[in-house]
């Protein structure tokens, strides 16, 4: 049990499954709370059952965990290299295991999906997302993860597609369901809209960081076996700067959003941004420039988790900042 939890890598589909339950609990609910006051429209709420978002969540789960297994299943060999402790396919979890394990969680995300998918008349949607993001984790594992760049750039994606899952449902349904409200202008979903796609371009960006540090991290099983990642095309140090330049594009857009901050007077807010998101990029820069080894690329993986876990849980003070105009 303990080998198959590590090689579904929980940790991360539990961050998954807590980004969407923020987009609905501190965004979405939130907002339309808000916009219900202002309107004196009590109806005004999301339209998808409560048991029907955690169907939503198991899918993406369901899916995420089954791109970790084959990914791990077509990498046993140069894992012998990069991860000889981590990969506990052809170990504890024979490659036959692997495989049926893959065939049959994918089958339950993909059918959870279309199912959805199906019952609120999105089934074109549903294709595009619970068809598309399996095909491409399979053809990340047995080929994009060693080509330049593509490989990074589809996990990213997919990372950004997480939290966007749940407006691109919900959105829809509360148009069709308040029809009156959006014939006379009364409702107003663009603000929802433009977080959410904050949020999932955060993800995408910092996703598409901690991808390439782990290039950086496996550089010695990857070059052995003919991969051809950022590291080994442009180098470790051209690598490195593009990672800096990256994080300076994030700490000055964070820091545009604390020039905002300041001017509404929102001190926790701007403390909250300077704390765990500002100082821990700062740092993060500081290691990419000074790491040398596996140790220092896998704290450096560490830590950039950390901020995607401290950027997602803003939500909660954007949710209590909401409920504080809504009483006000």
């Amino acid at each position: 049990m303990i080998s198959f939890i590590k090689l579904i890598r929980l940790p991360n589909l539990l961050i998954m499954a807590f980004t969407q339950y923020m987009v609905r609990y501190c965004v979405l609910i939130p907002t339309l709370n808000l916009q219900a006051h202002d309107l004196e429209y009590s109806l005004l709420t999301v339209q998808m059952t409560e048991f029907d978002f955690f169907l939503l969540i198991l899918s993406t789960l369901f899916i995420g965990a089954a791109g970790y297994i084959i990914n791990d299943y077509f990498d046993v060999s140069i894992d012998r290299i990069n991860r000889p402790d981590s990969n506990v396919v052809g170990k504890s979890v024979k490659r036959r295991i692997a495989m049926i394990s893959h065939i049959i969680i994918n089958f339950i995300g993909v059918s959870l999906g279309i199912y959805l998918s199906w019952k609120y008349n999105f089934l074109r949607l549903g294709a595009m997302i619970f068809i598309s993001a399996p095909l491409l984790l399979w053809f990340y594992s047995t080929n994009l993860k060693r080509r330049f760049l593509i490989g990074n750039l589809v996990i990213a994606l997919l990372s950004g597609i997480v939290p966007m899952v749940v407006v691109l449902f919900e959105i829809p349904l509360i148009y069709k369901s308040f029809p009156i409200l959006i014939s006379n202008n009364s409702l107003d979903l663009s603000g929802i809209l433009t977080v959410v796609q904050f949020i999932a371009l955060f993800a995408f960006v910092i996703t598409l960081m901690r991808e390439i540090i782990k290039d950086l991290e496996d550089y010695e099983g990857d070059i052995e076996y003919g991969c051809k990642t950022m590291p080994i095309v442009l180098g470790v140090a051209p690598t490195k700067i593009i990672l800096v330049i990256i994080l300076g594009l994030i700490i000055t857009t964070l820091g545009w959003l604390q020039y905002l901050q300041l001017a509404a007077e929102d001190w926790t807010s701007l403390i909250y941004f300077l704390v765990l998101l500002q100082m821990p990029l700062f740092y993060l820069a500081y290691r990419i420039l000074t790491s040398k080894g596996k140790k220092d690329w896998r704290f450096a993986s560490i830590t950039i988790k950390f901020i995607m876990v401290a950027g997602i849980s803003f939500l909660f003070l954007y949710a209590h900042q909401i409920q504080k105009l809504i009483v006000s």
